[in-house]
């Protein structure tokens, strides 16, 4: 038998049960997020907390994505399919998920090429599309990998970006449906959240406007080359006691506030310590007399994107995959 009929027969026989089914998890959260988003009516008593369970089942879907390596890894049933899925399941849950909670929150309805509607539509594909790269990128930067785990990412996480976009979105809706509370009063009182279906641009509030721009912001650091740590490693890595017990003292007492307060507040700090890492890293670089632009670590890099001289060329995936 020939090696390219081999290949041609070769087929998937057996899954991991535990990393799959985390994975499905995963993607089960992410479509579940999509279908609240899209069955919000807003100013419906019924449909008022439907974009904030949305936003909650996409963290529910970071906790299953946070999980499945780690299991795959601690059961020895990482491999090439395990990957894949997980990169199909992170398009759905952290790409076009969080696009349509903005959608949906920003008009209130269905719409995309009428007048002011093609700028949420601009914004809907930027950010799916700018998720789907990112995860590209990633995969094919750590292909032969081995599944380590590492300290930083190169470029927003697409986990990252999502809990960004869901942290706003619960902020808003969590101040919408309890508008007694004091920073509820306080953002009605200055006019930065009017609770009104869509009218046009002219009727965008000053935080629609705001998460608007923290959407399109978030598509473009996960393409980006700046560095952010990688909080599950931290996490599940090891800290010092002292260190420890700080953490845990901080987050009880962030937890006495209303948590989609702190959720909003966490997640904006993520971005913010990145960009501040990278504008400390391009002063640096401006001091070397280097463009402030620049990466050591891409200007070394191979271009895995480019054709191979090297053997056949990878006809990539089957059709109808």
């Amino acid at each position: 038998m020939s090696e390219r009929l081999r290949l041609r027969l070769r087929r998937l026989k057996t899954l991991p049960v535990l990393p799959t089914l985390l994975t499905a998890g995963n993607l089960a959260a992410g479509i579940t997020a999509i279908l609240c988003a899209v069955s919000y009516v807003p100013g419906s008593a019924e449909h008022q907390w439907r974009l904030f369970w949305g936003a909650v089942c996409i963290f529910a879907a970071m906790v299953c994505d946070m999980f499945d390596g780690k299991v795959a890894r601690m059961t020895r049933t990482a491999g090439p399919f395990g990957a894949e899925l997980d990169s199909l399941a992170d398009v759905v849950s952290f790409g076009l998920a969080p696009a349509i909670l903005v959608h949906r929150l920003v008009m209130g309805q269905p719409g995309i090429f009428a007048y002011g509607e093609k700028l949420l539509w601009f914004v809907t594909v930027f950010y799916a599309v700018m998720a789907a790269i990112r995860l590209a990128r990633y995969n094919v930067e750590h292909a032969h990998g081995g599944g380590e785990a590492t300290t930083h990412f190169r470029g927003l996480p697409s986990p990252g970006a999502a809990a960004l976009i869901c942290g706003w979105v619960m902020f808003h809706q969590w101040a919408i449906i309890h508008p007694d509370l004091p920073l509820s009063r306080w953002l009605y009182a200055q006019g930065l959240i009017v609770p009104q279906p869509w009218i046009g641009l002219e009727s965008m509030d000053p935080f629609r406007w705001a998460l608007v721009g923290i959407t399109i912001l978030a598509g473009l650091l996960m393409v980006s080359t700046i560095s952010y740590p990688h909080v599950g490693s931290t996490l599940f890595g090891r800290l010092g006691f002292r260190t420890m017990m700080a953490l845990l003292t901080i987050i009880a007492a962030l937890l006495i506030i209303d948590l989609p307060y702190v959720i909003a507040a966490a997640t904006t700090g993520y971005l913010l310590w990145g960009l501040a890492l990278g504008a400390v890293e391009a002063w640096r670089n401006w001091r070397r007399g280097l463009s402030p632009l620049a990466d050591a670590e891409e200007a070394a890099a191979e271009d895995a994107g480019a054709a191979s001289d090297e053997g056949p060329i990878d006809p990539g995936p089957a059709h109808g995959r």
